[in-house]
């Protein structure tokens, strides 16, 4: 059986799918496109389900990826049921989609999700005349909490109704969907909550809200660098020693497993404390339901570059992986927007440059690492916001308008937060044992072949032969080398530090290295980042994006280096 779950963005979609599958859920993309999508599978009473999560949406009516990729999902794999996860909290904004689904003929269930909140707000639906109207079981959920998820299972396994048609233009949809609303629901205390009302006041300010961002940011990078490195040095000893114990066999076997797989992997996942803070601290702010107010507040900001609120989703995805944050670009309607917040993207810090920078701030910036390690990203924002400034004066020229919903404020469930932090976290292990180990391999065999000595081998060669290029800023040809590797994967960059087993601090000096940081914050994105970017604006863009990315990291890399020598 396949269920297709369709709902506004912010209804809790993800968290019911996590109620429904117990977290067991993959990630990927939709045939033929980059939209991601959740698909989870789930036994009912020993029956097999599969849930596909659709994108997020708030209608049928406008030119959005997202939307075309919902409704073709809809009319072309026709799925048993569609699973509609509708907001409690708004129901008119939420019924104006629900309306537009019972076009399809395919029977559904409407999920009246986050009940507990409606209720809190005093907000009474009579579920069972909501349901004689659209002709379709209404179920009163809460996913975080556990309600009602039993009785929405038995209605998902009956099947569901086909529901009644309701048809016309927009705006006889908005008529019907606000008369629905006005028949079933009861508001016995309209204003907003006290504490909503109060924390808006504080983090909504004009003057303080922005302060107030900063500061949470700041935090976040205290967090990640200060509180994860005594971990982050005790997984780092114990791969070293590792390492070093498995190369002491004799063999070409044991050679490329120590000196390579355990060094070079053992480099990385060494990090996954900082990495795993990182998200943590990212999914608090989500689930409590102030990124999007975040959002909101540098509305105004953005659009001085001209970008909008759309485009702050993206690029703050973008601290944690770009490929992703570049998907998320299709939720922005206007297409000129869609291509800068795409080319500009790969600036964001995204969580694989993190072991660099922790790495070369632990070695020559000890007392001062938080600040450095946050210099990096405020520093990828400001190249961001002045490329888009750029984009937007000349190759992409255009204004741009911006409507977000704001969600209430909620105390994060732990488990919610757990299966967030870990899902990402865990696609950073995947890649250390993959593509990074692959890597790790390869790099031990350019260093080890033809001559058993990495000043013979081929690494050395083509360490060398690009050198040059890097000369005005000192660095050797090692560090070239591993900026190379790094196009793979930046974590690579590390592994291929670790594999070469590179005396860092006897290499470069301390404005070289935090020039070496800025590199590779900026240089050319990695290469699923730039898939992502061919497929979602095409070929032409993606190659401009290696090309200007690799423009501003040379040059930024060579002033810090000049400024550094004139102190």
């Amino acid at each position: 059986m396949k269920v297709a779950m369709v709902g506004n963005p912010n209804v809790g979609k993800t968290s019911l799918l996590n109620a429904l599958t117990g977290g067991d859920f993959s990630v990927g993309n939709f045939p033929g496109v980059t939209v991601e999508k959740k698909e989870g599978k789930g036994l009912i009473d020993g029956k097999a389900v599969t849930f596909v999560d659709l994108p997020g949406i708030y209608s049928f009516q406008t030119e959005s990826l997202d939307e075309k990729v919902a409704r073709d999902y809809l009319e072309k794999e026709k799925p048993d049921l569609i699973l509609n996860v509708v907001n409690a909290l708004n129901l008119e904004r939420n019924l104006y989609l629900t309306l537009q689904l019972t076009r399809f003929g395919i029977p559904m269930v409407i999920a009246l999700n986050m009940i507990d909140e409606a209720e809190k707000e005093r907000i009474r639906i009579d579920t069972k005349k909501l349901s004689e109207i659209i002709g379709v079981p209404v179920i009163k959920t809460s996913a975080v909490k556990g309600v009602g998820i039993e009785e929405l299972k038995r209605e998902i396994l009956r099947g569901g109704s086909v529901p009644k048609v309701f048809s016309g233009d927009l705006q006889d949809i908005i008529r019907m969907a606000e008369k629905i609303a006005r028949e079933v629901k009861v508001v016995e205390k309209l204003e907003k909550p006290e504490i909503d009302e109060a924390l808006d006041e504080v983090f909504m300010d004009r003057h303080l809200g922005i302060p107030i961002f900063l500061s949470f940011m700041w935090m976040m990078f205290m967090f990640t660098y200060s509180v994860a490195q005594p971990l982050n040095d005790l997984l780092s000893f114990c791969f070293d020693g590792l390492a070093s114990y498995v190369a002491s066999f004799d063999g070409w076997f044991f050679s490329m497993l120590g000196d390579g797989v355990v060094a070079g992997v053992g480099s990385v996942l060494s990090f996954v404390p900082n990495i795993a803070f990182l998200f943590l601290f990212l999914s608090l702010l989500e689930l409590s339901g102030y990124m999007p107010r975040a959002v909101f507040l540098v509305d105004g900001f953005m659009s001085r570059f001209g970008l909008n609120g759309r485009s702050v989703i993206p690029l703050i995805m973008g601290f944690g992986c770009n490929v992703p944050a570049i998907l998320a670009t299709r939720s922005i309607e206007d297409r000129k927007v869609r291509i800068v917040t795409a080319l500009i993207n790969p600036f964001m810090s995204c969580s694989a440059r993190l072991p660099i920078y922790v790495l070369f701030a632990g070695i020559f910036f000890p007392k001062t690492g938080s600040v450095v390690v946050m210099s990096m990203y405020v520093i990828g924002v400001l190249i961001a916001l002045i490329s888009a400034l750029i984009l937007r004066k000349t190759l992409l020229k255009g204004e741009s308008e911006f409507i977000m919903e704001l969600p209430p404020y909620m105390l994060p469930n732990l488990k919610e937060l757990w299966l967030m932090t870990w899902s990402r976290t865990k696609h950073f292990i995947q890649k250390a044992g993959t593509v990074i180990l692959a890597m790790s391999v390869v790099v031990w065999y350019i260093t080890t072949y033809p001559g058993g000595s990495i000043e013979e081998s081929y690494a050395a060669m083509l360490g060398k032969a690009i050198q040059p290029l890097f000369s005005p800023m000192g660095w050797s040809w090692e560090l070239v080398l591993a900026l190379v590797s790094g196009f793979v994967a930046k974590e690579v960059v590390v592994a291929t530090i670790g594999v070469l087993n590179i005396d860092v601090p006897s290499v470069m000096t301390s404005y070289q290295a935090f020039a070496y940081m800025l590199f590779t914050l900026l240089y050319m994105p990695c290469i699923a980042t730039i898939a992502a970017i061919r497929a979602e604006i095409g070929t032409r863009w993606a190659m401009f994006a290696v090309l200007f990315s690799f423009s501003v990291a040379y040059a930024v890399a060579l002033i810090a280096t000049g400024v550094g020598m004139w102190f």
